[in-house]
């Protein structure tokens, strides 16, 4: 038996090898941890591209005679030459029927994407003549469509294009034109985007206009912001308008990141249209909204951003000026620029031709 003493010399260097071994184990662990995290930083910031693989057969050397292969045969030496293929090589399908594509869409469960376009073969309304309207359309169809990101998006929807002087033959039997439409009044005649709802047949938009993207004075949308448009999260035209505005916003506010929840966007449009009703606008009933949310969703910090457009703004104008009102006050921008669980955002048109806006949020 050691003595005492050597027994507690070898607990002691036992104790610093193990202490070591533990060590080592952290600094390997640590090691893997930052390779996982900057290998999945690398996976995310990619872009997606869809890979095709094409098999060449090389050419047999001068001096060896071929020996014949069959056609589409692969010889199993052979590496495959792979070719990274973007996902808007292929052209896209644009239907050309309204009555079609809507017959398409509602048995797909899909939305509707309308494109309204100009060129020179329609006669321009006299209202753009001098509007750069067709050179709008000419660079959203070369370059805008040609974004990665914005194909990937057109997945979502049955594409339909449609020039803008496209008639439409009602139950009556006669012919007017498609912006006589339900939703269609609010793209002001201009080219762009609308977007019909054939996805939620058990919402009560179902079949309605839920999206319009108008080229407002010549000017089309660029890739960034029509990816935005097409990636809005489910709702009415008025609450995804005024969510496509905040998106869009070069400040980039978080307000609109969350959930949806469908309590908070409900209270959102209740108060949008108790001041649109009455021509006012304010925080009225501010802790009854308050109440109601919290009871549903189990708690949380309410808050509430409003503001009023000038009078006489179409829908689409309207929502940007309302997000304008609320990045140019300090109070509201404080609220709006911030992420919360919850949201709600939706705006109604007042009597006095003002658009009314609420964005109400629980975090």
């Amino acid at each position: 038996m050691l003595p005492t003493k050597g027994r507690i010399q070898m607990l002691k260097h036992s104790s610093y090898a193990h202490l070591g071994r533990l060590l080592l184990t952290s600094m390997l662990l640590v090691a893997l941890s930052t390779l996982a995290v900057a290998q999945l930083r690398y996976t995310v910031n990619r872009p997606i591209l869809r890979t095709t693989q094409t098999y060449v057969q090389p050419a047999p050397p001068s001096n060896v005679q071929d020996d014949t292969v069959p056609d589409g045969a692969v010889q199993d030496d052979k590496m495959p030459e792979v070719v990274f293929t973007p996902q808007h090589s292929v052209p896209i399908s644009w239907e050309t029927d309204f009555e079609y594509a809507k017959r398409t869409a509602e048995l797909s469960a899909r939305c509707l994407l309308i494109y309204l376009y100009a060129d020179h073969d329609q006669d321009i309304p006299l209202d753009f003549a001098n509007l750069p309207i067709i050179p709008a359309c000419r660079n959203f169809e070369t370059v805008v469509l040609d974004d990665t990101f914005v194909r990937a998006g057109l997945d979502w929807f049955v594409p339909l294009k449609l020039p803008m002087d496209a008639l439409i033959t009602d139950e009556d039997g006669i012919e007017q034109s498609i912006y006589t439409l339900p939703g269609f009044e609010h793209m002001l005649g201009y080219p762009g985007l609308v977007v019909m709802d054939f996805a939620r047949r058990d919402m009560p938009y179902y079949g309605e206009v839920v999206g319009i993207l108008p080229f407002l004075h010549g000017d089309s949308p660029n890739a960034k912001q029509t990816d935005v448009f097409l990636n809005l999260p489910p709702g009415t035209l008025t609450q995804r308008t005024l969510t496509y505005a905040v998106r869009i916003h070069p400040d980039k506010p978080l307000s609109s990141d969350g959930i949806p929840a469908p309590i908070v966007v409900q209270l959102s449009t209740e108060h949008a249209v108790f001041q649109a009703e009455r021509g006012i606008l304010g925080h009225h009933n501010f802790g009854v909204r308050s109440y109601q949310a919290k009871a549903v969703l189990g708690g949380g910090m309410p808050s509430e951003i409003c503001a009023q457009s000038r009078p006489g703004l179409g829908l689409f104008e309207g929502a940007i000026s309302c997000m304008r009102a609320w990045r140019n006050s300090s109070a509201h921008w404080v609220i709006a620029r911030k992420y919360h669980t919850h949201y709600g955002y939706d705006m109604t048109l007042g009597r006095n031709g003002a658009w009314y806006a609420v964005g109400f949020f629980i975090h």
